[in-house]
């Protein structure tokens, strides 16, 4: 069994579709407590599924398990003064509380922070929006389509040409900065064990994808733009060739001068060892496409197999270029406990990708199923002091909701 580093910490999952439910998955994998509160029709997310033609039902959800395993289900009539009273409670005896509604949303429930630590200064608030908190676009609905690609500029400036925009990946954006939010609350848990006082986490899509492309930024600050195409890479010694057998690789030199004469000499050109257009990455700048039209065509006298023996000889960063459905097959993955198959509540075999960070072993994290709605609304709301003929009575009328 892999370490739980967060055994004993409570969380409050009070989110919606991809990238709130992914960061409560993750203090999930990491040992805490995490209890999904959520309408009592329950939250969209959990029919996801369906959009990437998947199963999302009871015998079958994997996209669900994926962003919701391990967790426990308390749907709560939040409009209720009951179920208020029912999420006070709870975050009285939590650590965390996460949740990716929009601002004006949580206000009026009374779950922002300023009103919620006013009653729990202990509960560390994390708070996973599309745009952030402050500026004029704040309450803006933003999915990650929206928020992490299109006004970041990754869906336009990513593509080889700039012309098209690029068909962003699903929830890519959503899935990083869930790992950005539980990390965040995770380090909040310091100050809280230290101190008893809460904090206030905040991350949003937009700030992510702006943190993951600061290198880009950085470079157009002064004046390197993009898009970038292939053949007119930002070095030629960082791009894309086609191999005999059809097979693209990825090369990735960063130390040019270092790399540049063994990679020529691997090449069969220590001819242009000593030539001044390409043998500084200064030089190579103003000459990158003719040193494109010398390299491509070499690349295509090999196979790639041929290739990845002579650039692992020379230690030079390359792989093969796959795709995405190589990789569930892929033995670098499956050793590493990347990607790993499981058993579907019906007992069918299905695919689960596991969340990145491990403690202690290189090894899947055992698969709990996303909880069904309601399933566990009894044994918490027990914990929380309510006896039996209560918690049918809120079932009755519609406060709680008690899996059948």
């Amino acid at each position: 069994m892999p370490n739980t580093p967060l055994k004993g910490v409570k969380v409050v999952d009070f989110t919606v579709a991809g990238a709130g439910p992914a960061a409560g998955k993750m203090l999930a994998d990491w040992g805490a407590d995490v209890i999904k509160v959520e309408p009592l029709t329950g939250e969209a997310g959990r029919l996801t599924g369906l959009t990437l033609l998947l199963r999302a039902d009871e015998e079958q959800n994997p996209h669900a398990d994926g962003k919701d395993g391990g967790k426990r289900s308390l749907p709560i009539n939040m409009k209720d003064p009951r179920g208020v009273e029912i999420m006070d409670k709870l975050l009285a005896e939590s650590n965390i509380f996460i949740s990716n509604y929009r601002p004006k949303a949580l206000t009026k429930l009374g779950l922002d922070y300023e009103q919620m630590s006013a009653r729990h200064p202990h509960i560390i608030w994390g708070c996973l929006t599309g745009f952030g908190l402050e500026g004029p676009i704040a309450n803006n609905p933003g999915y990650d389509t929206v928020a992490f690609w299109a006004r970041s500029g990754a869906m336009i400036d990513l593509c080889d040409n700039g012309d098209i925009p690029l068909t962003p990946p699903f929830a890519l954006g959503d899935y990083g900065t869930a790992c950005s939010l539980a990390g965040g609350c995770a380090a909040a848990l310091y100050q809280q064990a230290k101190t008893g006082k809460g904090e206030k986490v905040m991350v949003s899509l937009y700030g992510q994808a702006i943190w993951d492309n600061s290198a880009i930024m950085q470079a157009e600050y002064h004046g390197n733009m993009w898009p970038k195409t292939r053949f007119e890479p930002d070095s030629p010694l960082r791009n894309t060739y086609k191999c005999k057998d059809g097979t693209w690789t990825m090369i990735s030199i960063l130390t040019y001068e270092r790399f540049y004469a063994p990679f020529m000499k691997l090449l069969g050109r220590e001819d242009l060892i000593d030539d001044e257009r390409f043998n500084t990455e200064v030089a190579m700048r103003s000459h990158k496409k003719e040193m494109m039209e010398i390299l491509d065509p070499i690349f295509l006298t090999k196979d790639y197999d041929e290739w990845d023996k002579l650039l692992n000889e020379n230690d030079i960063a390359h792989d093969r270029i796959n795709h995405i459905v190589d990789t569930i097959t892929d033995e670098q993955a499956i050793a590493n406990g990347y990607v790993y198959e499981y058993a579907n509540r019906d007992g069918s075999k299905e695919l689960m990708v596991s969340t990145p960070i491990k403690f202690g072993k290189s090894e899947p994290i055992p698969v709990r199923w996303a909880p069904l709605l309601g399933e566990h609304s009894v044994e918490v709301m027990k914990e929380l002091g309510y006896d039996e003929e209560t918690i049918k009575t809120f079932a009755a009328e519609g406060v709680i909701k008690i899996h059948d």
